[in-house]
């Protein structure tokens, strides 16, 4: 296969996989200097493919120019053909990632085509094992973190509404009182007539307590009937309110046991990419570069104070 065809083919690879062969490409000379810069390009390159996002490989002419225009670069057409052209590029339909890091880097299209790339491969499988690890880990993690949330809402609302039926029976129970205390009220008064007024007004006060104790007290039985009602409401809103923290406590245990498993994942694989780092010499170095900086993004979906990285 030709230089052309070759770097032809590297154009058609993924943004992520055109981005570390550069890297690995640069590395003898720039090491992870523009490694951030590159990382951010497959992102802009990534965001403007509205068709394949991170999946695609190519842009297409006008979203080249915005790349450009992103760069307070702008370019007329002329131009960017112009330029392209000695990165490598054929076809002006279909302009991939490695043939504008060329451009930008100011680079020898032919010599990044045949930079060697590390000998490294069972290496790299295993760091991409475990990232995948992370990545299972990681999701796993935010699911149980999006339960233990969902259930501390559940429970905060049904804590609400057991207050509020507590309040019910607290109110009815203020009304029982208050009809008991005002008949109360009465007998004392009527019981105070029988004993100090004349015969006629203690006859009168006989009759009238003898009525009221007889009486069907609707009032009363009405207050006491709401509060039966209440209490049972309030009963069932308690028992609800319960079983619903004790789901929240158990999906919160539950989402701390997922981070305290995602971190050791994530400390293992850290390890790991250290380890081939340092043993992996001047070749592949780009690749481990780029494991550790997705290892990184990854670790801003973690909590703080669990080894996580703020977004």
């Amino acid at each position: 296969m030709s230089d052309s065809e070759t770097f032809k083919h590297l154009n058609a690879k993924v943004y992520k996989e055109q981005a570390i062969w550069m890297l690995n490409a640069m590395w003898p000379s720039t090491k992870s200097a523009k490694a951030e810069e590159i990382w951010k390009f497959v992102q802009i390159f990534s965001d403007l493919d509205q068709e394949n996002h991170a999946s695609g490989c190519c842009l297409d002419e006008l979203n080249m120019h915005r790349v450009f225009e992103k760069l307070n670069s702008q370019k007329t057409v002329q131009e960017m053909r112009s330029q392209m052209k000695k990165a490598g590029l054929e076809n002006f339909k279909k302009f991939g990632l490695l043939h504008f890091l060329v451009f930008y880097y100011d680079q020898d299209w032919k010599k990044i085509t045949n930079a060697p790339q590390g000998d490294n491969s069972e290496q790299l499988e295993n760091a991409k094992k475990l990232l995948e690890a992370v990545s299972k880990q990681l999701e796993e993690c935010q699911k149980k973190a999006e339960a233990a949330k969902k259930s501390a809402e559940e429970a905060d609302k049904r804590q609400k509404e057991a207050q509020k039926a507590e309040d019910e029976v607290t109110k009815a129970l203020d009304e029982v009182k208050s009809q008991e205390d005002a008949k109360n009220k009465k007998r004392e008064q009527l019981q105070k007539k029988i004993e100090t007024a004349g015969l006629v007004a203690k006859n009168a006060a006989i009759q009238e307590l003898a009525k009221l104790d007889n009486e069907d007290d609707l009032p009363m039985r009405r207050a006491k009937t709401t509060l039966e009602a209440a209490q049972r409401k309030a009963a069932k809103a308690v028992k609800i309110a319960t079983e619903a923290k004790e789901k929240a406590d158990s999906d919160a245990a539950e989402a701390d046991k997922a981070v305290e498993e995602t971190q050791k994942k994530v400390e293992e694989a850290e390890k790991f990419l250290k380890e081939q780092q340092e043993s992996a010499g001047g070749n592949g170095q780009g690749t481990m570069w780029w494991m550790q900086r997705e290892l990184d993004e990854k670790k801003k979906y973690m909590p703080m104070r669990k080894g996580g990285v703020a977004k």
